[in-house]
């Protein structure tokens, strides 16, 4: 398969890849998808990790124009920061997608745009992402089109919870394995931040932020889905299967429709399309298209 080509960098955490168009001649109606993807991705993220999730997308639906937004640490220290940044991705989604969007499907029947987040970093990112695009407007905040596009979620290794432990496993999630040097150095670090957070949060009574994004994510004010899925692990220390299930358990109350709740079993955190591709890229296509087929008990 050709390599990406080059991105466009529209902030310092938003690169646009937009479509191929050599590709445009032989798009036949069979490989239709979404004009968009939106990748949220985990914090330490890596390009040559993000790359695949863009190959593969590529793979799926060969005309797709695909918009990653980075996390960062800075990110969760000044949020008005973090979503000044998100500012182009909404207006790259707005000029993409255009204003009609809300409502309209494609030829297969999927939404015009996925919605692809990864971890604890890219639910908040996602967060961010809805109030830098209701601020890019000045649409009534009660009017549907002030919400993201109509969408297909997946949501991979989110949302989780605030505990210690998670939130120091997810900064030393960064150091590389083997610098050991560097996990010298972080383990203290990673320890500080974690108590630092569990005094804001249990003694000071300070917003508790994954709790905060997970509850946004389940509020139908902020966006319109046609329908998401879950992918987890049982294993995964930074954010633990109990809390995607009962995220998943209050979606369909709050009216949000779970096509998935894929358990990866001892697949690592942000580490299940690796584990299993297969798996994991049927469940991607199969909740854009908002169907089940197959041997569901090999996912439930």
């Amino acid at each position: 398969m050709a390599s990406s080509p080059a991105p466009v960098q529209l902030s310092p955490s938003v690169f646009l890849y937009e479509e191929d168009p050599s590709l445009r001649n032989s798009y036949h109606e069979d490989q239709n998808g979404p004009r968009l993807v939106v990748l949220a991705t985990w914090a330490f993220a890596h390009d040559k990790h993000i790359i695949k999730y863009i190959d593969r997308y590529r793979e799926l639906f060969p005309n797709v124009s695909i918009l990653v937004v980075k996390s960062f640490l800075r990110h969760f220290f000044w949020i008005p920061g973090a979503r000044k940044e998100l500012e182009p991705a909404a207006i790259a989604i707005r000029n993409l997608l255009g204003v009609n969007d809300h409502t309209e499907t494609s030829t297969i029947g999927g939404p015009p745009m996925v919605v692809h987040l990864f971890s604890n970093s890219g639910l908040a990112t996602t967060y961010n992402l809805c109030d830098a695009y209701s601020s890019t407007t000045e649409i009534d905040k009660t009017n549907p089109k002030d919400r993201l596009p109509l969408h297909a979620t997946i949501f991979d290794s989110s949302p989780g919870t605030y505990e210690y432990l998670s939130v120091a496993s997810a900064v030393m999630f960064g150091v590389p394995p083997g610098r050991w040097l560097a996990w010298i150095i972080a383990t203290p670090l990673a320890h500080l931040l974690s108590m630092s957070l569990w005094v804001w949060v249990r003694v000071l009574g300070g917003a508790d932020w994954p709790r905060v994004w997970g509850q946004a994510a389940n509020n139908a004010t902020r966006s319109v889905e046609t329908c998401r899925s879950y992918v987890f692990s049982t294993v995964d220390p930074l954010v633990k299967k109990d809390a995607v299930q009962s995220h998943a358990k209050d979606a369909p109350v709050e009216r949000f429709n779970v096509l998935y709740q894929a358990d990866f079993g001892n697949s690592k955190h942000v580490s299940h399309a690796r584990f299993n591709p297969d798996l994991y890229w049927r469940v991607v296509k199969e909740t854009w298209e908002g169907r089940k087929s197959g041997d569901e008990s090999k996912i439930m």
